[in-house]
């Protein structure tokens, strides 16, 4: 993608999308603008992104992704108003632990409840 809403958005920047790693604010909003429009490249950012969840916390929502890397890698992360952080894993269910347990040290009073949202994975499911 070179910066034009029709063209489909490349492996590269759909990994660097996916992990919060844009520069420019341009560019991050044609991705956005496509992303709406173009099913394929959802499926194929979905396809990248084995857990993707928000939880509504007391201070504020705490977004909690995994993220496949090119090199087959997990990048397991959380981020919120006032923080940012996250681990790389050679496998899908230590970064789907590393989010659970990072998780429930931060927020030990948080209970999911509908308002919480994201797919279920079996080592998140029981995380409330």
């Amino acid at each position: 993608m070179h910066g034009s809403i029709e063209e489909h958005v490349g492996a590269a920047t759909l990994e660097r999308y996916s992990l919060g790693e844009f520069g420019p604010a341009a560019l991050e909003a044609v991705v956005e603008s496509h992303l709406l429009i173009c099913a394929a490249c959802r499926d194929r950012l979905a396809a990248i992104e084995p857990f993707n969840t928000v939880h509504f916390t007391l201070d504020g929502p705490i977004y909690s992704r995994i993220t496949q890397i090119q090199d087959r890698s997990f990048a397991a992360r959380h981020w919120g108003r006032q923080m940012e952080g996250g681990r790389r894993f050679q496998d899908l269910p230590t970064a789907c632990q590393y989010l659970f347990d990072s998780f429930a040290q931060m927020f030990p009073e948080h209970t999911c409840g509908e308002a919480c949202s994201g797919p279920a994975t079996p080592s998140m499911e029981n995380h409330a």
